[in-house]
């Protein structure tokens, strides 16, 4: 067996593999079609009701409005994000399984967190649910501290490559907070040097671009001490970024969000910049995502299921805020 089929072997042994059912893809566009029309469309009645969630009378939300927690709405993400994964047949699953492995990061995320708060039953809930590998379920679920579980995540990502390395040491030099940048961003270097398929490709591309423009606003305008380490691979060459730093161009930053998504932003502030990049994405995928056919409609429903929880998320977290405060975070 050769070098690469191995290396192969591993990056998808990173998550579970279901039996192949070999459904037509077709089959499964027909089905998304259909859930599709489950998808929230307008936000404005859980803005602006009393009790927002109150609103949420699908069955398809009834366990979630008993719950009202952040985790239990990624939860609920991280089970349709199965039911796609499973209902795809083998070539579907070797073009989304970049996405879908990089959605599972979050989930690696959740689970140090309990693990630092040893929430042990609150892992085992969304471990149940996740896509990721028996390996690494294994490693969140039965180590015995934080450090631990970190320690076997990087063994496990760096069977598939050097680059995950370091992670354990940055536990104690920058909180986990530093080791969740640092395995995003290796994942994302690492994964822009894979043959992927060219809409997956767009979309880590722009995936890239927002995570630099944000270090860079974060950079200039919340004072930052350390100089942000730039992921390569977008379309913003990262000595453009660089430069802007030497300049001190505190404007830039406009300029790249109307360049990368159309959208002005006069007066930029973390959310507004936030919310603008997301809603670039969500614009390019939607216009893909009109071909009737192949990856396109599958990838647009899954960023449109992705941006649906993150809005939930928000209005769990912002429940006692202004309602405009919350309104300026939601994508539509």
């Amino acid at each position: 067996m050769s070098v690469v089929v191995q290396m192969k072997r591993r990056h998808m042994d990173l998550l579970e593999y279901p039996e192949d059912r070999g459904y037509p893809t077709d089959y499964l566009l027909s089905r998304i079609k259909g859930r599709r029309g489950l998808l929230i469309r307008d936000w404005r009645p859980f803005v602006y009701d009393a009790v927002p969630l109150e609103s949420l009378s699908s069955s398809r939300y009834r366990g979630l409005i008993s719950i009202k927690s952040p985790d239990a709405v990624w939860r609920f993400l991280v089970q349709e994000y199965r039911w796609v994964y499973v209902q795809m047949n083998g070539t579907l699953r070797r073009i989304f399984y970049p996405f879908f492995l990089y959605t599972e990061l979050r989930t690696i995320f959740i689970c140090l967190r309990h693990a630092k708060e040893k929430s042990a039953w609150r892992t085992d809930e969304l471990l149940a649910a996740s896509l990721l590998s028996e390996e690494i379920k294994t490693v969140l679920a039965t180590s015995e501290d934080i450090s631990a579980a970190i320690e076997g995540i990087e063994r496990i990502f760096r069977a598939v490559s050097q680059n995950f390395g370091g992670l354990t040491g940055l536990l104690d030099e920058e909180g986990l907070r530093g080791v969740e940048q640092r395995l995003t961003n290796a994942y994302l270097v690492h994964t822009m040097g894979t043959d992927l398929h060219p809409l997956i490709r767009d979309l880590f591309t722009r995936i890239i671009d927002s995570r630099n423009i944000m270090s860079l606003f974060k950079y200039q305008r919340l004072d930052s001490k350390a100089v942000p380490l730039f992921i390569p691979g977008g379309s913003i060459a990262v000595a453009r970024l660089r430069e802007i730093i030497k300049k001190d161009d505190t404007f830039a930053v406009t300029t790249l969000i109307r360049e990368l998504t159309g959208i002005k932003t006069d007066t930029p502030n973390p959310t507004l910049i936030e919310s603008s990049l997301y809603k670039g994405i969500t614009q390019f995928l939607r216009k893909t995502g009109k071909h009737p056919f192949g990856a396109e409609p599958i990838m647009d429903y899954l960023w449109r299921c992705s941006i649906e929880a993150m809005n939930l998320g928000v209005l769990f977290y912002g429940k006692d805020l202004e309602r405009d405060i919350v309104t300026a975070e939601l994508v539509y």
